[in-house]
């Protein structure tokens, strides 16, 4: 056994949890994900076993494909080498937990219950088949007595033989052949064999302990009184908000993520999500329905997303944010994933679908392709024996020519120019072979019939793999056999999965995370992403892609959650993140939903991996409120950020750090001292010792106010008083600034005006402006009205005496002062040139916008969408069954492109604009439009002349 070598962090874990289960029977670690839960354990479990050597230890998981995990990392934790080395006639295959016959006192193996009364094999049951996913190779005699058990030790062609021996179940693994008592197990198998097993565990470890909610775990503990528990999870939480304390006394508690980042024991990560009013996000909060664990229902999003449109936006999203990059995909279902998988193929990237019905040995072969798809130079052989193509001796085969190799350029050139065919081969002596059966059929019986399906053809069509099965004469004996093109295959860059990795999976150098599945876990959500933030060498960072909006939902990876509440149930995380117990509350603004990368892009960046380093400053996540935290410095200093982490407080020794209501901050500055300071403003409201009344925010017309000692304050930096208690008619609100009516002028305050009908000249009024203007999100200066500009434009003047051109974005332009050095700074020369600048652009943008709207009722108008109605004995007009033009008429003729001819009164003929408008009184006999805009008229008289509508002002 060799020496278990721990971070500072593992063995401050190990220290705490020993500790606790000297102390208590029952004990839940939680680490995040990526941060070494499985080395922690065989350590922990090494360590009882030195104190109790007469012990064993049970590691139990929810799922067979993680046992199997469990025993190669007992395996390559406990031991020195990578694998034991075995002898040809040693008998060390993993013995399983003895199980004791009813009515019979000797103790048998697992695998003895699925043998035939007569002692020969009988059909293996599914719960032990596919010991071929634990790297043995299991091959039958011809003659079908005992079963032997070959596995492969040096090379592909040293086999190791043991006869007599059955087929192992992997749902119950032993170490025992490397003389170490621990055995692990699913929990099906333990709750089919409670009554049968012998043995008594010293202690049980319980993997993915957040799955620990079924009887049959409860059983465990009800049946093995005198064992010590120990859950490992990196999320002690539950989709109903239910705790653990029925099944664990205590909670341990690693260090947060913020923290493993900053000390570099996890990776960065960039976070990209789609826009909050996008398609996919609509389409993510229509689902309704539940399934049985609480989660949306399967079919559900199936029916909405696995659409063509919505695996495009996957495709264009990776190309945007992942592409030459290696990663995973998470999938709702298999259907999804082959979707997927199929679509990124088509498109150039290498990538395969893997679920729980892909066999086990394919399974490993991909994943290990795939960690291997960094040095793309590299192409592994798969775990099969491959075979010479130059020895295949066609007659055991399917093939044909031309037809395979037209689809599937690829496919295997055999000796001679024979293209190996990915079709089953017919069985020999059994009729016409040019008619192959099914890929279900090759294995047959001696007598002709079909056997069960071999796991090992499933789905290798899924990789444009040739995939041969070739008869070893022997009936029964069928080897699986997979050849490979002679330039080998393309490492395997995406995979994409159906929560086959969100536990259990260990590949560092994932470099990004695709969430292409909605879900209302939080536990789902932490496990798939952390798969991303492994660090490994050469890694710089990951890049996760949440194309389902999920940290909506529940944050960022980073965020700080409250695990301990969460284990006691007295927390449930909802639709939204859990509010604002967080350390990282202020990465959640969500005005960066206007932050895109690019103008089309349909995602938007969340964070980078640079603001997340930048916020990471911050050690201790103190307490919360609205848009701001109090946070404790690494020096042991206080300060206030808001949700960019910028700091709005100069940090010190305060006390008694409160947030109120309105965005307040109440602290002392020294231990007698008071002192209440307006976060938005970054200023002091009062200080000192003899500080009254607590101060309140008071809403006038949306604009805020604070209200104290009777005296009204501006949210500004620089003091504004209001001298009485103003009423709401005191202001006058017009969007992005607001007029206070201050009765006392303001001193050298100019105020300029149009002069009406000047076609935009403008003129200095004699009296100063008695308007002070508050411009909205600022919170430093108070500022005086001086004009109101065409183009929603104003002109302020500010305490400095300075003058600032402001339009409706809020952009300030410094244009001139009451002391200029020159006539580009003096408002005599400024203020005409501006006024007329700015008349002559609306006015050329009213016409525009006039001719815009002309042309798109003349479209209506010809697309039908323009109808005359009566009511009564009168007319009126109606725009896409919207009511223009009243019934005021006495007849109005058909429209003609945006305009029709109306009759007032009887022989009194007009026009007007389909919008009402009238543009040409009626007086008129007669009135005639046509096409190009132009009407021609005839008075009473008889006289006729043409009007072009077009150059008609109204």
């Amino acid at each position: 056994m060799k020496n278990i070598k721990l971070f500072d962090y593992q063995e401050d874990m190990k220290e705490r949890i020993e500790k606790a289960l000297r102390l208590h029977r029952s004990v839940m670690a939680q680490m995040p994900t990526g941060t070494g839960k499985t080395v922690l354990l065989a350590s922990v479990v090494e360590s009882f076993l030195r104190e109790h050597s007469n012990c064993n230890v049970w590691i139990v998981a929810h799922r067979r494909e993680l046992v199997s995990q469990i025993r190669e990392t007992i395996q390559r934790v406990f031991f020195e080498s990578p694998r034991p080395s075995f002898q040809r006639g040693l008998h060390f295959l993993p013995k399983p937990l003895f199980l004791r016959k009813r009515g019979c006192n000797r103790p048998t193996r697992c695998s003895e219950p699925l043998r035939s009364k007569d002692g020969g094999p009988s059909k293996v049951s599914p719960d032990c088949a596919g010991w071929d996913r634990l790297d043995a190779t299991c091959l039958r005699p011809a003659d079908g007595l005992a079963a032997t058990c070959l596995r492969p030790t040096e090379g592909l062609g040293d086999r190791l033989g043991m006869s007599g021996a059955s087929k192992v179940s992997p749902d119950c693994l032993s170490a025992s052949a490397f003389k170490v008592p621990i055995k692990a197990v699913s929990i099906q198998w333990l709750s089919k064999h409670y009554d049968e097993i012998e043995e008594e565990p010293g202690m049980i470890v319980i993997d993915e302990a957040h799955h620990a909610l079924a009887k049959t775990y409860k059983e465990m503990w009800e049946r093995f009184p005198k064992a010590k528990f120990l859950g490992l999870t990196a999320t002690p939480c539950r989709l109903n908000g239910k705790g653990f304390t029925d099944l664990f006394d205590i909670l341990v508690q690693s260090w947060s993520v913020p923290e493993f980042i900053s000390k570099g024991r996890l990776a960065t990560y960039d976070f990209v999500s789609i826009k909050s009013d996008g398609v996919t996000q609509r389409l993510i909060d229509s689902l309704q329905k539940r399934g049985a664990d609480g989660d949306y229902q399967n079919k559900e999003m199936d029916m909405l997303l696995n659409k063509k449109p919505s695996i495009e936006r996957l495709y264009r999203s990776l190309e945007e944010f992942g592409k030459d990059r290696k990663g995973i995909v998470y999938a709702i279902n298999i259907r999804h994933a082959n979707a997927i998988a199929e679509f990124y193929r088509e498109h150039g990237i290498v990538a395969v679908a893997i679920d729980s019905k892909t066999p086990s040995s394919l399974r490993k072969e991909l994943i290990e392709r795939f960690k291997a798809s960094s040095n793309t130079s590299q192409n592994l052989p798969f775990s099969n024996h491959p075979v010479n193509s130059s020895k295949i001796t066609p007659s055991l085969f399917t093939i044909k020519e031309g037809d395979f190799s037209k689809t599937h350029p690829s496919s295997l050139t055999l000796k001679g120019g024979s293209t190996a065919f990915p079709k089953p081969l017919s069985p020999q002596g059994t009729g016409d072979v040019t008619a192959p059966p099914r890929r279900s059929e090759p294995l047959r019986s001696k007598v002709g019939g079909p056997s069960k399906v071999s796991p090992d053809c499933a789905g290798w069509d899924r990789l444009g793999a040739t995939y041969l099965r070739a008869a070893d004469g022997l009936g029964e004996g069928l080897t699986a056999t997979c050849l490979r093109a002679a330039d080998g295959l393309d490492p395997i860059q995406v995979l994409v999965n159906v929560d086959i990795f969100s536990e259990g999976f260990d590949c560092p150098d994932v470099e990004f995370v695709q969430l292409a599945r909605p879900t209302l876990s939080l536990a789902k959500y932490l496990q798939m992403v952390g798969r991303g933030l492994r660090v490994a060498k050469g890694k710089k960072n990951c890049v996760i892609i949440d194309n389902v909006g999920l940290y909506r939902v529940f944050g960022l990876p980073s965020q700080v959650w409250n695990w301990n509440a969460m284990f006691e149930g007295k927390l449930k995380v909802g639709k939204r993140k859990e509010t604002p117990k967080d350390r990282e509350f202020f990465l959640m603004n969500e005005k960066q939903d206007d932050i895109q990368i690019h103008p089309d892009s349909e995602m938007m960046m969340v964070m980078s991996h640079e603001e997340l380093l930048q916020t990471l400053q911050y050690r201790e996540f103190v307490d919360s409120k609205g848009e701001f935290a109090i946070i404790k410095l690494s020096d042991g200093k206080m300060t206030v950020v808001n949700r960019q982490g910028e700091q709005v407080l100069e940090p010190g020794d305060y006390y008694d750090m409160k947030l109120l209501d309105g965005n307040i901050l109440f602290y002392r500055p020294r231990r007698k001292a008071k002192c209440y300071y307006d976060l938005l403003a970054k200023a002091v409201i009062d200080d000192g010792t003899n500080v009254a009344e607590t101060p309140h925010v008071v809403n006038i017309k949306g604009w805020e106010f604070i209200e104290y000692n009777d005296i009204f304050m501006s949210r500004t930096q620089e003091d504004f008083s209001l001298p009485y208690h103003p009423s709401q008619y005191d202001f006058l609100n017009y969007g992005y600034y607001m007029i206070f009516r201050f009765r006392p002028s303001a001193p050298g305050c100019q105020v300029w005006y149009y002069c009406e009908g000047d076609e935009g000249k403008m003129r200095m009024s004699n009296e100063e402006s008695r308007n002070v203007c508050f411009l909205r999100n600022d919170y430093e200066h108070v500022y005086w009205l001086c004009a109101v500009l065409y183009g929603e434009r104003i002109v302020v003047m500010d305490s400095k005496e300075d003058y600032y051109l402001v339009d409706s974005n809020l952009k300030k332009t410094f244009i001139g002062c009451n002391h200029p050095k020159n006539e580009n700074e003096d408002l005599n020369f400024v203020m005409p040139r501006l006024g007329k600048k700015y008349y002559h652009e609306a006015m050329l943008q009213k016409k525009e916008m006039e001719e815009n709207e002309m042309l798109l009722l003349h479209e209506k108008s010809e697309a039908g969408h323009v109808e005359l109605y009566q009511a009564g004995k009168k007319w009126g007009v109606k725009v896409d069954g919207k009511v223009i033009v009243p019934p005021l008429y006495c007849s109005i003729a058909q429209p003609v492109g945006a305009y029709c001819a109306f009759e007032e009164i009887p022989r009194h003929w007009g026009v007007m604009t389909l919008k009402g408008k009238v543009i040409v009184d009626a007086k008129y006999e007669k009135v005639e439009i046509r096409d190009n805009g132009i009407a021609v008229v005839t008075g009473i008289t008889g006289k006729t002349q043409t009007i072009n509508l077009l150059k008609v002002k109204g």
